[in-house]
């Protein structure tokens, strides 16, 4: 996953193709059949910008079966691969969670498991690059077919698709909204709307990261969760300015890990570490 990533690109469209039939309507097909068509240029995939991290994670507390985050002392370990890349028609950001404890069921009874894996795949095509158009406007900066994949090694897949924008706001390294219609092997048809962000703070000493998930559920209301993220740079703050291409190389900070619907109201804080390289 390190530098330049340039696999996997065959696996997603494929399974892009598999997710076109999720979703009723010919509208959703054209646009992941436009998708397809930037895909299969090659040349075309090469990233103009690429970083990536890899984030040490541990927290206690972890009490929440509904997201399989449901240990027996309540202590989980997470080890993040996490990848944000630019090419010539968008975006493309995913990460991989190796999460370590151990596990319980529902009822609290040990699954004999003591590792958990969950990733997601967040691909977006620039409808300015496509159209050759500039859509700036305002506050917007541009305008996406945004995308998501997202699975576990339990079984649990959800697809979406739909529209994101990117935001020009006062001190935000950059901020997006992307709104999905979402399907998943536990509700019917629904939504999700989508929230990023990184906000350097004084002096970009500190970098509040992170994102927050709203999605619509069958039996449960409105489900949200996030992990927003406060870091430090110790590099920077002993004087020795950025001693990586995309940052430096070591932040250690917190995170929030929260997780809400009618059943469940989970919140832990987690003691982090991040390497960029």
């Amino acid at each position: 996953m390190a530098g330049r990533m340039s696999i996997g690109y065959g696996a997603g469209v494929r399974r892009l193709v598999q997710v076109a039939g999720h979703f009723p309507g010919r509208w959703w097909r054209q646009i992941i059949c436009l998708w397809l068509c930037c895909l299969a240029s090659q040349p075309l995939l090469a990233e103009q910008f690429s970083s990536t991290n890899v984030q040490l994670l541990y927290g206690n507390h972890f009490h929440d079966p509904y997201y399989g985050s449901n240990t027996s002392g309540g202590g989980m370990t997470t080890v993040t691969v996490e990848h944000f890349g630019t090419w010539a028609y968008g975006d493309n950001f995913l990460f991989v969670d190796f999460k370590s404890g151990n596990f319980v069921d529902f009822a609290a009874r040990p699954t004999g498991k003591t590792t958990r894996m969950y990733g997601e795949w967040h691909p977006r095509l620039s409808l300015s690059a496509l159209t050759g158009h500039d859509l700036q406007a305002g506050i917007i900066s541009d305008l996406f077919i945004a995308g998501q994949i997202n699975r576990d090694g339990e079984g649990f897949k959800a697809d979406m698709a739909g529209l994101g924008i990117n935001l020009i706001l006062p001190g935000f390294k950059f901020f997006e909204v992307d709104g999905y219609a979402r399907k998943d092997n536990f509700n019917r048809m629904t939504w999700q709307v989508t929230t990023a962000w990184s906000l350097p703070l004084y002096r970009d000493l500190l970098v509040l990261n992170g994102y927050i998930d709203a999605n619509g559920s069958d039996n449960n209301g409105v489900e949200v969760n996030g992990q927003p993220q406060l870091l430090f740079d110790p590099v920077r703050f002993l004087g020795h300015g950025q001693n990586s291409e995309n940052g430096s190389a070591m932040q250690v900070g917190v995170e929030w890990a929260f997780h809400r619907h009618r059943l469940v109201h989970s919140s832990v804080l987690q003691a982090m570490l991040k390497w960029t390289f």
